[in-house]
């Protein structure tokens, strides 16, 4: 445990977790969703761009929805346990390794909501213009997921290439393996 002198503080009012979390999840889940969805599809070789774009409306809407109630009931959940934990101690100021009990659930939630619809706007936007194929979706995505893990480097003061990579790399491996079994479905389908 670090001692308090060295413990960083969340300055930003409760929506930068969130807001990183949401974003991530969404350029990663809709990717990974129309990654899957266009592999099933390529190999049934059913309508292409018309069911990627309804499901992948689908997965932002039920995603982003699901983000936000998420969010505000871990929240919440995180205010009442620190808030307890609090009463219990004979110091309830003492520091803690919890995040802090100010963090509005609402601004959580609305924090996730709003950035997982971004994030899962970025793959889906394609095929708004008629997108045939999975790969402007991937590299649009793939730029995404560079530049927000980029962002979070220089938010966090930690290196904007290593934090970039990171989040490139796991997005990568989600999109990759769904589009693997997207193959594999479309296979048993066609």
């Amino acid at each position: 445990m670090k001692p308090d002198s060295e413990r960083s503080q969340d300055t930003s009012g409760g929506w930068l977790r969130p807001a990183v979390f949401g974003i991530m999840d969404g350029l990663v889940s809709n990717m990974a969703l129309i990654a899957g969805v266009s592999a099933s599809i390529s190999v049934s070789n059913s309508g292409f761009s018309a069911t990627v774009l309804v499901a992948g409306l689908a997965g932002l809407g039920a995603g982003a929805f699901s983000m936000a109630a998420g969010e505000y009931v871990s929240v919440a959940s995180q205010r009442s346990l620190i808030q307890s934990q609090q009463e219990k101690t004979t110091n309830p100021n003492a520091s803690s390794d919890f995040v802090d009990a100010h963090v509005n659930p609402l601004t959580a939630a609305i924090a996730s909501f709003l950035a997982f619809a971004l994030g899962a706007f970025i793959p889906l936007s394609p095929y708004i213009f008629g997108a045939e194929t999975v790969f402007p979706s991937a590299l649009i995505t793939g730029f995404a997921l560079f530049a927000s893990g980029a962002a979070v480097g220089q938010i966090t003061s930690d290196s904007p290439m290593k934090t970039g990579l990171r989040q490139l790399l796991f997005g990568a491996a989600a999109g990759f393996a769904t589009h693997a079994l997207g193959l594999l479905a479309g296979t048993f389908i066609a």
